[in-house]
């Protein structure tokens, strides 16, 4: 997904703004640092995730330490509680990590495909 489609996904969904963050790959693509991204991974409140998972045929994706979950949204929006931060940076209306918690986020992950983001952030942030 390119930018214009992660923002049209994302209205489309009428998510609540105060109660999530867009993180990593599409955070990257709004910012304007990578083209497109597979997915939308988002984190949300805790409080919220309960909601999300009562109002949508969310799918377990992965199982997380701590009951900390990921879950996909008809194969388009991944979520959990994990790295949820209060957004300060908003694109469009919408909530985004800031750069440096995406590079932090990235360190932490530290997949292969992590490793390739975090030099394109690196040079950015620099």
């Amino acid at each position: 997904m390119n930018k214009i489609e992660i923002i049209n996904e994302l209205k489309k969904y009428n998510l609540d703004t105060n109660r999530y963050i867009i993180i990593s790959g599409a955070a990257m693509v709004l910012y304007g640092i990578k083209e497109e991204t597979p997915d939308i991974d988002i984190s949300v409140t805790s409080d919220y995730e309960k909601e999300l998972l009562d109002k949508y045929n969310a799918v377990l994706e992965h199982i997380g330490k701590n009951d900390n979950n990921a879950y996909m949204i008809d194969d388009i929006i991944n979520f959990g509680v994990n790295y949820y931060s209060k957004a300060n940076n908003f694109i469009d209306g919408l909530p985004v990590q800031t750069i440096d918690e995406i590079i932090e986020l990235k360190k932490r992950l530290n997949r292969p495909k992590d490793k390739n983001d975090l030099e394109l952030l690196l040079k950015i942030s620099r």
